[in-house]
């Protein structure tokens, strides 16, 4: 049997270039397709290395999106957080946590333009 593992993180937009854009230019995401499904429209971003994909969804009806509060957020190792944080901040999003130092490692929560919270990660050596 195959091992378990990730496949793909979706998260709902209001706006799929500027979603795209947004992760692409502040953490290297590349598209990979586009997938119209009829009641919404998908924008399907794999990472520069191996991990889970990230799937950017809009529903096409234009429905108002809701962030509610039963989840964590979605969490990124990068390389240099602060810059990453300043790209970040560029494209429009808003830190609202850190960063901080903890057991060798930094690290800041942001909140991307749709509000989405991303926690990033920068390993100690």
């Amino acid at each position: 049997m195959e091992q378990t593992r990730p496949a793909f993180y979706k998260i709902f937009v209001a706006d799929l270039d500027r979603a795209a854009a947004f992760y692409a230019q502040c953490l290297g995401f590349s598209e990979q397709r586009r997938v119209d499904a009829g009641p919404f429209e998908e924008v399907i971003l794999t990472p520069a290395q191996t991990g889970a994909a990230l799937v950017l969804c809009r529903w096409s009806d234009g429905r108002a999106l809701e962030n509610g509060n039963a989840h964590g957020p979605v969490g990124f190792y990068v390389g240099q957080l602060d810059s990453t944080m300043e790209q970040m901040k560029g494209a429009g999003a808003t830190v609202t946590f850190g960063p901080v130092d903890f057991s060798g490692a930094r690290m800041a929560i942001l909140t991307d333009p749709d509000g989405h919270q991303l926690e990033l990660i920068e390993k100690g050596d």
